[in-house]
């Protein structure tokens, strides 16, 4: 292990937005993840950043620190955090693997190869998802690196065995999110057909359903799904219940997206060709502006964006900055007036109970993909939740002051 103390740069922003302050940390980082059981947010860090490259960085977004570096191999590039914190799977950019890191023990885990064609050689990935309360599983969508199309098909991987069944390769989903435990969606953003697939998830492997196109309609774009909408980094909200149309568009952005369950809003990191930086959050109902917030301390492209707990947000960009971005009002609200909630049991086969010092006005449990999955309360705060299936869910709940908070629960 190695370990770099980066030096701290603080930033506020401009009076229009003076609840959200910027903080930097000097850190060459590909991709992001957060976990909420350490607070820690994860880094995979190229060789481009020097000495302690090609690892996995711990940052503390509360210190703005990089407390350690774990090497993880050759070029990580995307990063993927399973539901209940346990691991973060790599992807590569110099190696035709996927590595593990288990984030207990903060040690490199399992590797395994993605498989090869004759004439296109070693697949690399292209994207990288893991499966919904299954910690072991996730699912690949795989590309080679020297022709065109690249996508090869995405696979599904229980800890490093492949399921026999593949997407073909060609023309698929280069960039896929988890729906549920045994569904995908996917788009093309490689050909011009644009295709938005849905994709089915079994013991053998993962199947295309169905395929839409041209309801997105540009290359290199990426998606983020919450609660049935895809929402892309060009703005566009595709409501993908039943047959995808977009039903929105959050006006000019471009860049990462990340939904932000605690606020209600949806976050953009947007970037012009000049490499200026704007932090935008909309209003997911009406898609209007909320805020707009100048990022002077960082330029470039942006790679990704996460949020990291309650108003808390990072981004990785180009310029070699990683960026936190925090809402100064959440901390005032807490520490004046937040009403004590606390839940139980946990875990639970059955019941959660809430117990709050004002009464409770909604309670509602989604799946980590964002899907509701229940939002009655009865009478004694009490939420009935065995019908559903195991696995881990957020709960949100707002009382009668309006005050919102979420706790994760665990349904056994």
């Amino acid at each position: 292990m190695k370990k770099n103390l980066s030096a701290l740069f603080f930033g506020i922003s401009v009076a229009a937005c003076a609840q959200l302050q910027v903080f930097t940390l000097d850190l060459t980082a590909n991709d992001l993840v957060y976990d909420s059981n350490t607070n820690k947010i994860y880094a995979s860090i190229p060789s481009a950043n020097g000495s302690n490259g090609n690892s996995i960085g711990i940052i503390n977004p509360n210190t703005i620190t990089l407390d350690n570096t774990v090497f993880i191999g050759s070029e990580p590039t995307f990063l993927a955090i399973s539901d209940n914190g346990q691991y973060i799977y790599s992807g590569f950019s110099g190696a035709s693997i996927v590595r593990r890191f288990d984030v207990a023990t903060q040690t490199a885990d399992i590797q395994f190869t993605l498989g090869a064609d004759p004439t296109t050689g070693p697949f690399y990935v292209e994207d990288i998802e893991v499966m919904p309360g299954q910690p072991g599983t996730i699912a690949v969508a795989r590309k080679n690196n020297g022709y065109s199309p690249k996508h090869e098909g995405i696979a599904i991987y229980d800890n490093g065995v492949m399921r026999p069944t593949t997407t073909p390769d060609h023309t698929g989903s280069n960039k896929i999110e988890f729906t549920g435990p045994n569904a995908l969606i996917g788009y093309n953003n490689e050909t011009t057909e644009f295709g938005i697939r849905r994709l089915s998830v079994n013991s053998s492997g993962v199947t295309n359903l169905g395929v839409t196109q041209s309801v997105l309609n540009s290359f290199y774009l990426d998606f983020i799904y919450h609660d049935n909408k895809m929402y892309s980094i060009d703005g566009k909200v595709v409501d993908a219940t039943t047959a995808p149309f977009v039903i929105g568009q959050f006006s000019n952005v471009y860049g990462p997206v990340a939904y932000d369950t605690y606020y209600n809003k949806v976050a953009f990191a947007t970037y012009d060709y000049s490499g200026n930086i704007t932090f935008k959050r909309f209003n997911p109902n009406t898609f209007l502006l909320t805020d707009s917030l100048p990022i002077s301390q960082a330029f470039g492209n942006v790679k990704s964006l996460i949020t990291c707990g309650n108003g808390c947000y990072a981004f990785a960009s180009t310029g070699n900055k990683v960026v936190i971005i925090k809402d100064a009002t959440l901390a005032v609200s807490e520490t004046v007036s937040t009403p004590k909630v606390t839940i139980y049991p946990i875990p639970t086969s059955d019941f959660i109970n809430i117990k709050s010092d004002t009464e409770i006005k909604e309670a509602i449990v989604y799946e980590l993909s964002g899907k509701v999955v229940s939002r009655a309360v009865n009478q004694n705060n009490r939420i009935d939740i065995k019908d559903v299936p195991s696995g881990v869910y957020i709960l949100k709940i707002t009382d009668a002051k309006g005050n919102v908070s979420t706790e994760k629960i665990i349904k056994r």
